[in-house]
């Protein structure tokens, strides 16, 4: 019945997402046809720029290169008003150039991964969402964020991560994704994406057609997938699905070989028959194609970047992604121009990538467009935008502690009255959080315990948290626990795989989120405050067989 209910919920959201969202497609044709070559093009690249205010150089990127979109990182951002004057500044520039406001985009995913610090708030991110299981959680979750994001002048957001995490040795998804059952990935991922476009905030999903099961990082090599389709349509690609139903307005590819589907090492970036074949024909989807970083060793290491792009857009993508500022842009500007000249990418198949682009963007409230020509559009949070922008904290404070999973004899975690509860930590907001716990010892650092007066003959426990997987500062953990009789659970805030899958330790307290209402949340659990999530051992590769 709880799952009836959850799916029910799920469909009224989708059809009230969807009706609202009435479509500009002649609107968007009528101001294509009125583009030059140079200004089609430009629309269909998202580049970075340097620094944290308008400046000659990014002046000289939008003006040189007219491009569609940009990506922020955290060296673009300062305070919550600069960063909203730094976008101001760009969209005024850009509407000046192109004719064409931008795409303003960000990874903020939650958790490990943001790129805003400052005046939004920060959230866990998908693993501790999908620990709790509440899509009406994810959906409040994309809500509230992308006011935020909407209010800072951000108007996409690289989220959510789709991928089903069944690698634990995963070295770049892990604690980005929702989780290890392509059921539960679908449904939370589906949630978000609905919320986050409720407040017209695109959402991206990543990276298709899956990343889960690589223990490869795609930034640093290609990474290969060596299933079929049967496996891949019965795992990987059930998010992605269900995104795609659920109204997803942009997908991003994945820089990943499946040799077994193409019969080649080529990345799905480049396929047609991911990108068309599948993504357009079989599953229908509508909007915007990504791909990721073009300039991620997966792909820059294998071929030229000016060609990569170029076979990207034939394979189906709308959009390239070039993480740098200036460096490669050239060279994909210059090779699509070229190939559209010499009519190897035709312009009818320019004109369909920039007309989902345009029309996205008026849509959503990017672009305001009237007798074929198009300007800035003012944000205007309505008030149920203010309601979930309110909700923001309450949201943080349920995903955090909902999130938190424990794994080990319970009795570690609540041992009996008169054992001794030893807690190694660095963080500040830990020690607060632990302060006045009983039979309590906290320190920061196994150096710093007093061992043969604080621990000698008695029963003790020790918890050691840890924000980064150190496997060497457990071991040493594990020794002089084992030494002394002493049992150690693990307090992880962050990436907790490296040790789950160790065998170092049998028991662990896991946040999968080093915010600080994650660390305040694990604390609380700690002092007994409220009982965590327990089992995950699929997930967390313990005792299980991949």
């Amino acid at each position: 019945m709880v799952g009836l209910k959850k799916s029910i919920l799920l469909i009224v959201i989708m059809m009230l997402s969807q009706c609202a969202n009435k479509r500009f497609t002649e609107e968007a044709r009528s101001i294509c046809r009125g583009l030059k070559t140079e200004q089609k093009i430009g629309q269909m690249i998202m580049v970075a720029v340097p620094g944290t205010e308008m400046s000659p150089d990014i002046d000289r990127i939008l003006k040189e290169y007219l491009p569609g979109g940009v990506i922020l990182f955290g060296y673009n951002l300062s305070s919550f008003e600069g960063n909203k004057k730094l976008i101001r500044d760009m969209q005024d520039a850009a509407c000046g150039y192109s004719g064409m406001p931008l795409f303003v985009s960000i990874d903020q995913e939650g958790g490990r991964v943001v790129r805003i610090v400052s005046g939004v708030t920060q959230f866990p991110g998908a693993m501790a969402a999908g620990v709790s299981g509440v899509d009406g959680l994810a959906y409040r979750w994309g809500r509230s964020l992308g006011v935020e994001l909407r209010m800072t002048g951000v108007n996409m957001n690289l989220a959510p991560v789709l991928d089903v995490n069944n690698n634990p040795r995963n070295p770049v998804i892990n604690t980005r994704s929702f989780g290890s059952d392509p059921g539960l990935v679908a449904e939370l991922g589906a949630a978000y994406l609905l919320g986050l476009q409720a407040s017209r905030c695109i959402a991206v999903g990543k990276h298709f057609p899956g990343h889960g099961d690589t223990d490869i990082d795609s930034h640093l090599e290609l990474p290969v997938i060596r299933y079929d389709m049967e496996r891949l349509s019965r795992v990987e690609l059930v998010p992605f699905k269900k995104a795609v139903a659920a109204g997803l307005e942009c997908m991003m590819t994945a820089h990943i070989a499946y040799p077994l589907i193409l019969g080649s090492d080529d990345p799905a970036t480049v396929s047609k028959r991911f990108l068309t074949g599948m993504l357009r024909d079989e599953m229908r989807f509508r909007g915007l194609v990504i791909t990721d970083d073009m300039e991620m060793h997966a792909i820059s290491r294998r071929q030229e970047l000016g060609e990569a792009a170029v076979r990207s857009i034939l394979a189906g993508a709308d959009i390239i992604l070039i993480s740098s500022y200036e460096r490669s842009i050239p060279a994909i500007v210059g090779a699509i121009t070229a190939a559209v000249r010499e009519k190897r990418v035709s312009m009818e198949r320019i004109d369909a990538s920039v007309t989902r682009i345009i029309e996205t963007k008026i849509r959503y409230g990017i672009a305001s467009c009237k007798d074929g020509t198009c300007g800035q559009a003012a944000y205007v949070p309505a008030d149920a935008d203010r309601k979930a922008l309110a909700d923001a904290e309450r949201v943080n404070e349920a995903l955090s502690r909902r999130g938190i999973l424990y794994f080990g004899p319970r009795e570690l975690l609540r041992p009996p009255p008169g054992t001794v509860r030893v807690f190694v930590t660095k963080s500040g907001i830990m020690r607060h959080g632990l302060a006045g716990v009983n039979n309590g010892i906290i320190v920061d650092s196994i150096g710093a315990l007093p061992a043969s007066r604080a621990l000698k003959g008695k029963r003790a426990v020790m918890y050691l948290h840890m924000a980064q997987p150190d496997l060497s500062s457990i071991r040493r953990a594990a020794a002089f626990c084992a030494k002394r009789g002493v049992d150690l659970v693990l307090v992880s805030s962050g990436n907790p795989f490296p040790a789950t899958v160790s065998g170092i330790v049998t028991a662990g307290l896991l946040s999968f989120s080093d915010t600080g209402e994650s660390v305040r949340q694990l604390a609380r659990c700690l002092k007994g405050a409220f009982e965590p999530a327990t089992g995950g051992s699929l997930l967390l590769g313990v005792g299980d067989e991949r």
